[in-house]
């Protein structure tokens, strides 16, 4: 028998810490920005109103798949210590339908604590790819979870994966 992995929901309520989204004006505080890609468009606030943000790609959809790019901003109802939290980012990933693990890191992310998990998992019977950054970001008294997936079929990852990596790597937390 495998045990799970902890993910970052079971985390927090281990914690007693609760998570409540954050929209794009909130991230103006601690100076995020995201990029954009040729053939990314930006989906209306209103479809999805607990992300953050999301982008897709109608340009590469396949089998009515659209490659997209979905970001979750979170303010932790208080503080913990970024490593755990950070520690159980790979659980989320990892309990995927069929995950196969492509790789992942705990390299910090613009000087900030993160960790990033790369991999394929089956959904609905489509084969995806998808590649996830966790951020965590410290703002006065205010302590944030950045969450960035990157999800497009398996099929694509190779003509899209500099785009998907452009769209995480490019991100821009702080003040300039």
């Amino acid at each position: 028998m495998t045990v799970a992995e902890r993910t970052i929901q079971t985390f927090l309520q281990q914690e007693g810490v609760e998570l409540v989204p954050v929209h794009r004006d909130e991230c103006d505080r601690f100076g995020l920005e995201l990029s954009t890609q040729p053939d990314w468009e930006v989906v209306a606030e209103h479809l999805f109103p607990h992300a953050t943000a999301v982008l897709c790609s109608p340009a590469n959809t396949i089998d009515g798949f659209v490659p997209n790019v979905v970001v979750l901003v979170g303010k932790l109802s208080r503080s913990v210590h970024p490593e755990s939290l950070l520690d159980c980012g790979f659980g989320d990933s990892r309990a995927l339908p069929g995950w196969v693990e492509i790789g992942h890191d705990r390299d910090p992310f613009r000087a900030l604590p993160a960790v990033s998990i790369a991999g394929r998992y089956d959904c609905d019977g489509r084969l995806l790819f998808a590649r996830t950054r966790y951020v965590v970001v410290h703002h006065i008294v205010d302590q944030y979870l950045i969450q960035v997936t990157v999800t497009v079929p398996d099929s694509l990852r190779q003509k899209l994966s500099c785009a998907a990596d452009e769209l995480i790597e490019d991100m821009r937390i702080g003040r300039r």
